[in-house]
C-alpha cells in the first residue's frame, strides 16, 4: 500500500498536475486547457502527495473536478501507474465527491473512453453506473461512456 496523503490542489501543482495529465490521459487537451479548467475550478482539484521517506512530497496523482449544468462533475482523474491499485484514485474521488457534497451539488458525473475497461471497472467500484454512450466522443473518433453517481 502507497503512504500518500490527499489535499487541495494549490497553484504550485498545476505543472506536476499537467504531467500527469498528458502522461496519463489519452486526451487532445493541452497544458493551457488544463490550466484553464485549474483556474476556473481550483476548489474541485486535489492532489495525492507520497509521504514515504524516498520520496517525500512527490505528486502521484490528482482528480480535478468541474461544475456542469448544476451538478458535479470528474473532468481528470489519474495516477501514477506505480500507485494504482493502493487506494490513490479511491483517496482522490472520495476527496472530490465530500468537496461537491459540500456545495450542495448530489450528483458527480464522468466520461471515460468506451474501451478503457480498467478505468471502468474502477469507476463501478467506486459506485458510478453507466448513464449512456456518446457516440464518437473523443477527437480520435472513439466513443465515450457517460457515468453518474447520486453522492447525497
Amino acid at each position: 500500500m502507497a503512504e500518500f496523503r490527499i489535499r487541495k490542489a494549490a497553484e504550485s501543482d498545476l505543472l506536476e498536475i499537467i504531467r500527469l495529465w498528458k502522461r496519463n490521459i489519452k486526451t487532445i487537451n493541452t497544458a493551457s486547457d488544463i490550466a484553464e479548467l485549474f483556474y476556473a475550478f481550483e476548489n474541485y482539484f486535489f492532489v495525492a502527495v507520497s509521504t514515504s521517506a524516498s520520496i517525500e512530497g512527490k505528486l502521484i496523482g490528482f482528480v480535478g473536478g468541474a461544475v456542469r449544468e448544476e451538478h458535479g462533475h470528474i473532468s481528470g482523474i489519474a495516477v501514477d501507474k506505480e500507485y494504482r491499485g493502493s487506494g490513490v484514485g479511491r483517496g482522490l474521488i472520495k476527496a472530490v465527491e465530500d468537496e461537491f457534497l459540500t456545495d450542495a451539488f448530489e450528483r458527480v458525473t464522468l466520461e471515460v473512453r468506451k474501451s478503457n475497461r480498467d478505468a471502468r471497472r474502477f469507476y463501478e467500484t467506486q459506485g458510478y453506473k453507466p448513464s449512456y454512450t456518446i457516440r464518437r466522443y473523443y477527437a480520435d473518433g472513439e466513443d465515450g461512456v457517460v457515468y453518474a453517481k447520486e453522492i447525497c
